[in-house]
């Protein structure tokens, strides 16, 4: 992408989880924009009960035929649980991923996905996989706790056997309502940008209970993915920019076009 200042002067409010923002924050300020990183959301290891109820699933791992990775974050902790319980690489069986950054963190371990969609949601993935997986085959999901279980009954409902294991949890960080009053309070911001329904939720959770609605109304709000920019006008955000490819260059080539039009149309 050309190194255009398409956001110069902007202020733009980045909810990812701190340690996945630092490139998102640089990419905006080299267009000219100034990050506001209030972090929304913090991945860390679920419940003691969902933990365990993990492990027992995946000392079954030999049992299964596909282990489904959705994100980034499924594969960190799947592979901290799997190390735990001193389950080698070569003891998993075939890998579906999903997404440019799921397939990448497989590969920094030394792992290749079998199986990988053409494109970056359940509802996408779904109809391939059905192509792939055979019905006397059993697929192993692991997953978020918030994550919805559409892949788990799209194969329910083909007959395919498979399991859901809880593998990370995804909440607020500590101190993120106060930090994201005190920013929309003190600062006006130019445009919102969310990457998942679940910091679309957190946010719009804090917005309403602390009034700040209309800190909101008129800015430009960005969204990666159907499933995120479904949740958002649900809500009741207008969502000016959401990418058909769901990457982060991709949207901002997105987001340099919208203020292109904004220009024309002054």
């Amino acid at each position: 992408m050309a190194q255009t200042m398409f956001l110069k002067g902007k202020r733009v409010l980045v909810t990812r989880e701190e340690s996945q923002a630092q490139s998102l924050c640089a990419m905006i300020s080299e267009h000219g924009g100034v990050p506001v990183l209030v972090p929304l959301l913090s991945f860390q290891r679920p419940s003691p009960d969902e933990w365990k109820a993990a492990g027992e699933k995946v000392r079954r791992l030999q049992t299964f035929d596909w282990l489904v990775l959705t994100s980034k974050n499924g594969v960190h902790f799947f592979l901290e649980l799997a190390k735990e319980l001193d389950l080698p690489p070569k003891a998993f069986p075939k890998i579906a991923a999903i997404g440019k950054k799921t397939e990448m963190e497989l590969g920094k371990h030394g792992l290749q996905a079998a199986f990988i969609p053409k494109s970056y949601v359940a509802e996408a993935f779904l109809p391939e996989f059905l192509e792939v997986v055979r019905k006397e085959e059993a697929v192993l999901i692991a997953k978020g706790n918030l994550a919805r279980d559409y892949i788990y009954k799209g194969l329910y409902a083909q007959s395919i056997q498979a399991e859901e294991a809880v593998v990370y949890s995804n909440k607020p960080p500590a101190g993120a309502d106060a930090h994201l009053i005190d920013i929309l309070k003190e600062q006006t911001i130019d445009l919102f940008l969310f990457t998942s329904p679940s910091a679309v939720e957190v946010f719009m959770r804090i917005v309403c209970e602390s009034g700040l609605q209309e800190k909101v109304e008129g800015k430009a709000v960005v969204t990666i993915g159907p499933v995120t920019k479904e949740r958002a006008e649900r809500l009741g955000l207008s969502v000016d920019v959401s990418p058909e490819q769901y990457t982060i260059e991709d949207m901002l080539k997105e987001i340099d076009l919208y203020y292109q039009n904004k220009e024309c149309k002054s």
